[in-house]
């Protein structure tokens, strides 16, 4: 009778107090939802980018030119500066102007104002007046000239185009720059006219006489056509084709990807109406877009060197 008497005030309080039971408190422990704890994610979901990341158009390719280390910084998928091993890491130094250039970019750099200077102190590449590279015998144009200023021309106005399509810097202009004040003879000097002697006529050179060679029989038969965009290629003539002969950047030769080894074919410029005959040797190129890669000295021709690429016309000769 008490026990029973006990339960009824124990409802009661439950229902005026709103007293929730064990077995109540228990359900809604059960059911409550566990929250990820703060800046969990899922394994679906994709991290989000960082805000003020520059943004990655450069990529660095390490190998060796001669046998010793070297590295080849490509901007936006074109070789612009090729760093070899002295006396500190060449893939260590093309990674630290890489990130500068993918903070010019970040920064929306003015392409208008990476120039090209000639000093006393050397050859750089200047961004805004300030160094952004010095080019010498451990760093320059992956197709070299052989020429110090040229290197640095070509290499500014490369940067200048792939980071916002500033017009090229006026070649005449930079000859002048280079040359230095003529002497000027003086009282005890007196100038004495000299017979010029009659110009020899220069022998053609080696590689003349292969270029020559490779444009004859230009009224071979086409047996197909193709049109995109070729780019070119010379990292030194210590490397083999994939025909298994060594490359020579200056014969006229060139990388495709299908067609057979000793096919001869003839690459337009559409933008200058330049041709050239090559002779495929290699396999490539491996970048979307592009049906063919040829040699330094086929690209010469072309008048592709400053550009890196080229609209052309690839024609498979008989």
């Amino acid at each position: 009778m008490n026990n029973t008497k006990l339960w009824s005030v124990v409802a009661l309080s439950t229902t005026v107090l709103g007293i929730p039971s064990v077995a109540s408190a228990a359900t809604a422990k059960k059911t409550s939802p566990q929250l990820p704890p703060s800046g969990d994610t899922t394994g679906e979901s994709s991290p989000t980018a960082k805000p003020g990341t520059p943004t990655t158009v450069t990529q660095v390719h390490a190998h060796q030119i001669a046998g010793r280390q070297a590295a080849t910084l490509y901007v936006r998928s074109i070789p612009v500066l090729t760093f070899v091993g002295q006396e500190t890491n060449p893939v260590e130094r093309a990674n630290t102007i890489a990130a500068k250039i993918n903070q010019l970019v970040a920064s929306n750099v003015d392409a208008n104002q990476i120039t090209a200077s000639w000093t006393k102190e050397g050859q750089s590449i200047k961004v805004n007046g300030e160094e952004l590279i010095k080019i010498d015998a451990s760093v320059g144009l992956p197709d070299t000239t052989n020429n110090l200023a040229q290197d640095t021309l070509q290499a500014t106005n490369r940067l200048r185009r792939l980071l916002g399509g500033a017009q090229p810097l006026n070649q005449p202009t930079i000859a002048r720059q280079e040359k230095t004040q003529p002497q000027q003879p003086t009282a005890k000097q007196p100038q004495v006219t000299k017979q010029q002697p009659t110009a020899k006529k220069p022998q053609a050179t080696k590689q003349q006489s292969v270029a020559k060679k490779s444009q004859q029989n230009t009224n071979a038969r086409v047996t197909a056509t193709k049109s995109g965009t070729a780019s070119y290629y010379g990292y030194g003539d210590s490397t083999r084709t994939a025909n298994g002969e060594r490359f020579n950047p200056h014969d006229l030769t060139a990388a495709h990807r299908t067609l057979p080894f000793g096919t001869r074919v003839r690459v337009t410029n559409n933008w200058n109406g330049r041709s050239v005959i090559v002779r495929i040797n290699d396999r490539g190129p491996f970048i979307r877009g592009r049906i063919i890669d040829v040699s330094l000295g086929a690209a010469r021709q072309l008048g592709m060197i400053s550009s890196g690429i080229a609209s052309v016309k690839v024609e498979v000769l008989d």
